[in-house]
């Protein structure tokens, strides 16, 4: 059949002009129409999104955390919890989608008020990590308080978890910015004020009102407001 069409015999012979013909089929563009159901798509996407948010996502994402402050936005599925340490968030917080936090037993994670979590964003927690207030974190930035894995070959081909000595807290302070794709190690404070540049990993304590870049992440300079 292929072969036929290809030679251009029998019924066949017709496929390919049809098909390039439906390709340019296109519908008259009348704009009141059109934005007719653009506004009605745009109404439903926006109802749809507030009733699965009251109804089940901040439910359920309420379920799992100790606290949760007034005022909560949720960009779009609440982040993938795993472990059942203690989760606290403060007023105002808004948490993108999709996101994961792994906090383990007796570990917590504590949220200031108006702090901006962005999508794609990974914490683990076995000890502790605390953000500050006013603070904004961009995508697919990843936080860590502890190796995740032992170093130990052995313990790590063993499946063990880390030990005490590669679990140390992680403090970010208020109005902290940490750029897209950064990483903070842990046993890391980052002081109030400060900016993380994006893609910077950082390894070792920053000061408050401080900029740093790079991996590891070195200082580049002071910030004061001019």
């Amino acid at each position: 059949m292929v072969e036929a069409a290809r030679q251009g015999r029998g019924v066949l012979r017709y496929a390919r002009p049809a098909r390039r013909a439906l390709r340019e089929v296109r519908l008259p563009m009348v704009r009141p129409l059109i934005g007719a159901v653009y506004a009605v798509t745009q109404v439903w996407a926006i109802l749809w999104h507030f009733a699965v948010t009251v109804f089940y996502r901040e439910p359920v994402f309420r379920y799992l955390c100790r606290r949760v402050g007034r005022r909560l936005n949720l960009e779009g599925a609440p982040p993938l919890i795993i472990g059942n340490g203690r989760i606290e968030l403060g007023d105002d917080v808004h948490v993108g989608s999709p996101c994961t936090w792994d906090v383990g037993p007796d570990a917590e994670l504590i949220i200031g008020n108006r702090v901006s979590l962005n999508y794609r964003g990974v914490i683990s927690v076995r000890d502790s990590v605390r953000i500050g207030d006013d603070t904004l974190v961009a995508g697919e930035v990843a936080i860590f308080d502890n190796t995740n894995h032992p170093v130990s070959p052995a313990r790590r081909l063993a499946r063990e978890a880390p030990s005490a000595a590669e679990v140390d807290p992680v403090v970010i302070g208020r109005n902290v910015w940490i750029g897209l794709r950064c990483t903070i190690m842990r046993g890391v404070t980052v002081g109030d004020n400060s900016v993380v540049a994006a893609g910077s990993v950082v390894t070792k304590s920053v000061p408050p009102d401080t900029l740093v870049a790079g991996n590891p992440a070195r200082v580049i300079k002071s910030l004061t407001d001019d």
